[in-house]
């Protein structure tokens, strides 16, 4: 069991509930983003339909499975569909996946290492960010630590729970259910964690669960896992070798980027330092989570750089978090001087929070949901509805390849507005509204917009710009 000294650990759970209930309360009125849009519509036709059935139509079904969109559907049906319903959905989430957390540095901090540095691994930039996000990742997550906290105290019946829940979620659970399994494994063969056969059954249950539901998605709809929806069919396909080295660089690229540098480097070191003194003999609070870093980074590479669907840095958080408690332990368990130490620690937080100030260049493409430089999207965006609304400019005249069309739900205080704008096509609109918050406009779009269209208005908060254009042939 995992043991609570009960005055530092309710301290500890007081804090993060209360940063929780702050961060709910500031972000209550922000919507879907991102890929959470696409979220939101599958909620909606379930909520739509009374729940009748919890399998949404393939024009909407990109294959994975229904848990966090009945989920929000559901806190529609008991608090009114609204935005603060979905958040406070979210809220509860994030207070699972904090404590859960909590307990795993708890089980695999070395003794040497205060179990305040919990709030290192909070700060991490990509955590951080989607804890203030509608989509189904911190579910996820939730899942994933409450299974690796139930190997650890060798809960059948948690891991079970746990290992539904993340099959249930997302099709990446199927690659974490591998990963863990394999985890567990390896910590059996080395005596770091207590043989069980019950354990057996976890993965045995869960398994049967989500073959009952690919069975049941296949009796609906005539498929199941791969979409058979073509936007979505083009995310499930083996790609090239050019495009799979492409994808191997931009999966290092993500790891590191967001500050994350500063912990991925001192890792390396620090590993070798660590072989040097104890070979293959490593101790198990250095052992255990550099097991579990290597095989989720392995797993997540064989699972997603071979294919086509894009790779987003918040596919990696549990590599982020297991990377953080390895740093944590090598950093105090190795001969290292306290100075270097605390100038380690210091870098890692001070890049951990700058991280979400790293905006790049609007033709290089961004993973803008991983950091909370995406909240200055919202400002900009509302001073140039107002610009465009003041100028009276037919939307319909207007092309961008920004998503804002109709979400569904928008804060209370806001009209429920239907957008006209129209597709991006330099040859055909009038005018263009262009902003780096999308990765969809080509770079010599971007290009022969800089260079030959007309800039109207701008607006800008933080590296977060949107601009207006307008086509120089309608002068």
């Amino acid at each position: 069991m995992i043991n609570f000294h009960r005055h530092t650990d309710r301290s500890i759970i007081v804090i993060f509930t209360i940063f929780l209930i702050i961060s709910f309360i500031l972000c209550m009125d922000v919507p879907f983003f991102w890929d959470a849009q696409l979220k939101v519509s599958r909620a909606n036709w379930i909520y739509d339909t009374n729940f009748q059935n919890l399998i949404v139509p393939t024009e909407i079904n990109s294959g994975h499975p229904p848990l966090w969109i009945t989920f929000l559907a559901g806190s529609w049906a008991l608090f009114g569909k609204s935005l603060w319903a979905s958040r406070l959905l979210l809220l509860i989430v994030n207070w699972g996946v904090y404590y859960q957390l909590l307990l795993l540095c708890k089980k695999l901090f070395s003794e040497k290492v205060s179990i305040w540095f919990f709030f290192l691994l909070c700060i991490e930039a990509t955590l951080l960010a989607q804890t203030t996000s509608l989509n189904n990742d911190m579910l996820l997550l939730f899942f994933v630590l409450l299974s690796a906290n139930a190997i650890f105290v060798n809960r059948w019946w948690l891991l079970t729970l746990g290992l539904i829940g993340l099959l249930m979620t997302n099709l990446r659970g199927i690659y974490c259910l591998l990963a863990l399994l394999i985890i567990q494994l390896i910590l059996y063969k080395k005596q770091l964690i207590p043989a069980s056969k019950k354990m057996v059954w976890a993965y045995l249950i869960s398994a049967s669960v989500f073959g009952t539901f690919a069975w049941y998605q296949y009796s609906e709809l005539g498929w199941t896992i791969i979409s058979q929806n073509k936007s979505y069919a083009e995310h499930r396909k083996v790609g090239s070798l050019r495009r799979v080295l492409h994808k191997g660089k931009y999966f290092v690229y993500h790891a590191f980027e967001y500050g994350r540098v500063f912990l991925w480097l001192p890792i390396f070191a620090m590993l070798y330092l660590a072989y040097k003194k104890y070979k293959w003999k490593m101790p198990s609070k250095i052992m255990i989570p550099l097991v579990g870093l290597s095989v989720f980074t392995l797993l997540f590479i064989l699972g997603f750089v071979p294919f086509t669907n894009p790779i987003s840095p918040r596919y990696l958080m549990i590599c982020y978090i297991f990377g953080s408690i390895l740093f944590l332990n090598l950093i105090f368990e190795l001969a290292i001087s306290k100075a270097v130490r605390r100038g380690l620690i210091t870098l890692l937080a001070l890049g951990f929070l700058t991280g979400h100030f790293w905006v790049y260049p609007a033709t290089v493409d961004q993973a803008w949901d991983s950091s909370l430089a995406y909240l200055n999207y919202y400002p900009v965006k509302k001073d140039m509805i107002a610009y465009i609304d003041q100028q009276q400019i037919p939307e319909s005249t207007i092309g961008t390849n920004l998503r804002m069309r109709n979400l569904y739900i928008v804060p209370a205080r806001e009209p429920n507005r239907q957008f006209d704008f129209k597709k991006l096509n330099l040859d055909e609109n009038d005018y263009v509204l262009f902003s780096n918050m999308e990765n969809d406009t080509s770079l010599e779009d971007i290009n022969t917009l800089r260079s030959n269209w007309i800039e109207v208005q701008s607006f800008s908060q933080l590296g977060i710009f949107m601009t207006l254009y307008k086509n120089p042939k309608r002068d």
